[in-house]
């Protein structure tokens, strides 16, 4: 994708994002700092922390994801997967009013997701109870295998709007 479509359309999502009533409403935002082909969250993370929203990101520990909270994006090192991590931080485990913000390669249009192979998402989201959001470019929307295990994610955003919504 060309940088200037790629800029637009991270735009037109955060954008979309915002407008959600639950944006609002959560006091939690757990948020993968974006990098490579991701669709851009850094900005997302800034502006939740302007509003004194609690902003946690992942952090690999073994087969576990544990979401550590940062108080700016200064705060994530390079892990040895390439990934903006937290070095340390409070890890954050009351989901009640809390937003998870879900990276993937694909989504379908039942909010199912294929990641990136490593399960953490997949095992995360079993046991999160609060709302799941899935992000990612309109030609990231289609089909993907489904299995016994996987879970939906509650939106799915894109440049073009919000797919569908159970919150």
């Amino acid at each position: 994708m060309e940088k200037t479509v790629r800029k637009e359309y991270d735009e037109k999502i955060y954008n979309n994002l915002m407008e959600l009533d639950k944006v609002r409403e959560c006091e939690t935002f757990l948020v993968y700092a974006s990098s490579g082909i991701e669709v851009d969250t850094r900005r997302f993370i800034t502006e939740m922390l302007k509003r004194g929203k609690t902003v946690a990101v992942p952090k690999c520990v073994g087969r576990d994801m544990r979401f550590l909270a940062v108080s700016s994006l200064s705060a994530l090192t390079r892990s040895r997967f390439g990934v903006d991590e937290p070095a340390d931080g409070s890890e954050i485990t009351d989901f009640d009013k809390a937003m998870c913000i879900v990276p993937a390669l694909r989504f379908d249009e039942r909010g199912y997701r294929l990641g990136w192979g490593g399960g953490f998402y997949d095992r995360f989201l079993a046991c999160f109870s609060g709302l799941s959001v899935g992000i990612c470019y309109e030609q990231c929307c289609g089909e993907v295998p489904v299995d016994e295990y996987d879970l939906p994610v509650n939106a799915v955003i894109t440049e073009n709007g919000v797919y569908f919504s159970n919150i």
